[in-house]
This record gives C-alpha cells, sequence and structure tokens, in this order.
C-alpha cells in the first residue's frame, strides 16, 4: 500500500520549518505570530511520521536486518557530513571535531555543531536502534492495546521531558503503533468516511493552533499523539486533507525533505555571505527556498539510488 499522503505531510513539515527559520519576520504576515514555534512543530511531526513510516513494510527478519540499517546510514549520513563540512567550511573557526561527531544531543551541544539542522541524524540514530524490537511479531497481536499502552507511556514521557538521544524516542514509537492500527484495521466504508472527517478535524486544528498560538513554550511536544491519530485515521479513511497531501506536486516535493532538513543551513549561509541583504528579503527568501529544494531533489534523485545500489549490492 503506498502512502502519497505522507510525503506531502513531509513537505509541509519541511515547509514549517523553513518559514520559522528564514522568512524574514517583517514579511511573515499571519505567520508571525507561529514563526517561533513552527519548526520545532514540524521537526516533531517528522518524528512521529519517521515512526508510521518505517512500521509500514514487511516484518524484519534477522537477516534482514543488515541490509535494513546500511540503507538508512547510507541515506542520511553521507548527506549529514557533507552538509557539516560544507557548514564548517563558513565558519571555520568551530571546532574541528565537530564536523565528524553528531554532537546535536542538547541544547549546549549544538551551539558547537557546524550545523545545526543535522540534530535529525542524532535523534533518528537511537529510534532505529530499537525498531526490529518494536516491528518484531510479539508486538502485533493486540494492535489497539498496543497503541493504547503507547499513548499512556507517552503521556508520562510528557510530563517528565527528558533531553538527549531519547529525546525523540516516545513521538517515534508512538508513530510505530498507529500503524500498527491502521495495518489491522478493517475496511469499512462508513467507518472509513468518519476516520476522513475526523483526520480533517485533528488537521485543521493542529494547523491552526501552529499558525495562531506562537508563544507558549514547548507546546510543540504534545502535538506527538494528534500528528499519529491523524496519521492512523488519514490513512485508514481518507479524507479532504489527506486527498490534497497526496496531490503528485506535495508528494513529489515530499520526496526530498530529508535532504532539506541538512542542506538549508549550509546553502543559507552561503548566500547571505554573497548577498548580506538576503536575511531581510522576502524575494531573497523566495530565491532561497527554491534553490534549496532544487539541491536536495538532485541529491534525492541522483546521489541517494547511487548509494542505495551498495546497499542492494551487499
Amino acid at each position: 500500500m503506498q502512502l502519497p499522503h505522507l510525503q506531502g505531510v513531509r513537505c509541509l513539515c519541511a515547509a514549517w520549518v523553513l518559514c520559522s527559520r528564514f522568512l524574514p519576520s517583517e514579511h511573515a504576515g499571519i505567520w508571525r505570530v507561529g514563526q517561533l514555534r513552527g519548526g520545532e512543530c514540524g521537526a516533531a511531526c517528522f518524528m512521529v511520521l519517521s515512526g508510521f513510516v518505517a512500521q509500514w513494510q514487511p516484518a524484519l527478519e534477522l537477516r534482514q536486518l543488515r541490509r535494513f540499517f546500511l540503507r538508512r546510514f547510507l541515506r542520511l549520513w553521507p548527506a549529514a557530513w557533507l552538509a557539516m563540512a560544507w557548514s564548517l567550511a563558513l565558519q571555520p573557526q568551530l571546532p574541528r571535531g565537530s564536523c565528524l561527531l553528531l554532537l546535536q544531543w542538547s541544547k549546549e551541544e549544538a551551539m558547537q555543531c557546524p550545523n545545526g539542522a543535522t540534530w535529525t541524524a542524532s535523534m533518528l540514530l537511537p529510534c532505529w536502534l530499537i525498531f526490529p524490537c518494536l516491528s518484531s511479531p510479539l508486538c502485533r497481536p493486540c494492535p489497539k492495546l498496543t497503541f493504547a499502552v503507547v499513548v499512556g507511556l507517552w503521556l508520562l514521557s510528557c510530563l517528565w521531558p527528558v533531553d538527549g538521544p531519547v529525546m525523540a524516542m516516545p513521538s517515534f514509537i508512538l508513530g510505530v503503533a498507529a500503524a500498527f492500527v491502521v495495518q489491522a484495521s478493517d475496511k469499512d466504508e462508513t467507518v472509513g468516511r468518519m476516520h476522513g472527517i475526523l483526520a480533517d478535524l485533528i488537521a485543521v486544528g493542529m494547523a491552526t493552533v501552529v499558525t495562531f498560538v506562537g508563544q507558549t513554550d514547548e507546546y510543540h511536544r504534545y502535538l506527538a499523539l494528534p500528528t499519529a491519530l491523524f496519521f492512523l485515521l488519514a490513512t485508514a479513511g481518507g479524507g479532504m486533507v489527506q486527498a490534497l497531501l497526496r496531490h503528485k506536486a506535495l508528494a513529489s516535493l515530499g520526496d526530498a525533505t530529508l535532504y532539506v532538513y541538512l542542506f538549508q543551513e549550509p546553502l543559507f549561509e552561503s548566500l547571505a555571505a554573497w548577498e548580506p541583504k538576503l536575511r531581510h528579503s522576502a524575494e531573497g527568501f523566495v530565491f532561497f527556498v527554491l534553490l534549496l529544494w532544487l539541491l536536495a531533489g538532485l541529491y534525492a534523485a541522483f546521489a541517494e539510488p547511487w548509494l542505495l545500489r551498495m546497499a542492494c549490492a551487499e
């Protein structure tokens, strides 16, 4: 089963991040209120999405684990190291060891990293390490019960949030559990329509919060559950938002979002060094976004398949 609407979600999350980080506030318009938290909300949704998509594949056997990890390593780390080396060339005063060490475990260490967006690599690594255990047949017999237990544990993680490598793990596991429920659900047209309506309401509610509630610290932590519910309901039942997100244009842009995350900072700093007024220009922001997606798309279209062939050859 293909999930093109999730590629549209990737595109939306990347747009949230870019607008939050680089759109000049004087040109933000209606987005100005939510600009402070939009990027963090996009990143939080991306972690739930990573778990949901990872589960949407056949159960892993022991002999497939090596290929599973190798494919993910080859997709992520070469691009992450390239992005860090690119950033380091623009900021030579930073510790050179930071280029090879993924130090995005906390805000303090992030200040030493030449590319702040490489936190993605650090957060996904522990999630991938535990994923084979999560996808085992032992977790599948009662998907709804599993989802309820995971929701309870996620609520506890909200009460006692942690920093460091496991920070994104509750959101990732929530996405995996939501995928369990969808895979085990029965196809009923009436129930599917209700699921679609609920998915639309959740999506509109989340978009409203992200756009108009910008001053509440850390509220993005609580978006993981509605995000997982949206993925569950939209995948099982459709809906108008799901139909919009699965549009070919959005889905195509979503294919390259991993590299949009990784290349955003060094590209912006390169353009700003060439044209300092870029930081306060709406036209410059549009040019930056188009160029960024072009470079990310070229990497996804040419470099990524070449690297993944190495995994298939193993």
